[in-house]
């Protein structure tokens, strides 16, 4: 949801010196739209709070969840009453909350998940919602068993589909220009929120490695039977895993209180 402007006609003066009028409203995509967007909607939180759930909210997307017993599925009216007035708060605000764009997610254990009832779904905005197993958040997909195996399909699947492209271009690139290539294209989304992957499957790390060594055969010009491990010492490139606790550890350092 952005806010559009609208333009009066420009005066002489203000065809002199470039001036322009906006009657309402911030131009989209200016710096300043996030930040002006938030503090228009920043009241939403008492109207969630006040329906006993929790939320995050980056922008225009907002995410509602709250924690239920097995016991307790069958009535999710709590929820549906909390998304009603989220609902008629977009209304008085003049936006609107599209259904087709909202997903439920139920969170559990496999166990868990198999003696509910998902078919009922959630109404939201006047729409019924069905229940799904994944949904994305901020460029992370979370699946309902939290095992994040969509997630690195997902991750796999970009990173192959640019490095192929890198790959068709190497030869007409230095091995400098290549690393900052696959740096920024393909490193930037091994190394996106990947500190959410502590603890993962090793075959989903596996799978991340191995797109890893692979880039590196790609940059260095190598043969697909060279040793991965040899490439990422001459690139200075930790492995998968190092990248992730080194995340870690860098926000754990950030975060510390100062001394």
């Amino acid at each position: 949801m952005l806010l559009k402007s609208t333009h009066r006609p420009l005066s002489e003066q203000q065809r002199r010196y470039k001036m322009y009028a906006l009657a309402s409203g911030d131009p989209q995509g200016s710096v300043l739209g996030p930040l002006l967007f938030a503090m228009y909607v920043s009241e939403i939180c008492d109207v969630i709070h006040f329906h006993a759930a929790q939320y995050h909210q980056y922008a225009d997307d907002l995410v509602i969840y709250l924690s239920l017993v097995p016991s307790a599925f069958g009535d999710l009216s709590s929820l549906v009453d909390c998304s009603d007035a989220v609902s008629a708060w977009f209304l008085r605000n003049a936006l609107l909350l599209n259904p087709d764009k909202t997903k439920a997610v139920l969170f559990g254990t496999r166990q868990r998940l198999s003696s509910l009832n998902t078919g009922v779904g959630v109404r939201v905005a006047g729409s019924v919602i069905q229940f799904t197993d994944a949904a994305k958040l901020l460029g992370v997909t979370l699946d309902s068993t939290v095992t994040f195996d969509q997630h690195t399909t997902n991750v796999v699947r970009a990173c192959t589909y640019h490095m192929h492209a890198l790959r068709h271009i190497r030869p007409l690139l230095t091995t400098d220009a290549t690393k900052t290539i696959a740096s920024a294209i393909i490193g930037a989304r091994l190394d996106y929120c990947n500190s959410l992957l502590y603890g993962s499957s090793a075959r989903n790390l596996d799978r991340l490695q191995k797109v890893q060594n692979q880039l590196t055969r790609v940059v260095l010009q190598l043969p697909w039977s060279a040793s991965a491990t040899d490439a990422r010492l001459q690139l200075h490139w930790l492995l998968v895993t190092q990248r992730i606790v080194f995340k870690i550890a860098s926000i754990t350092y950030r975060a510390r209180p100062s001394l």
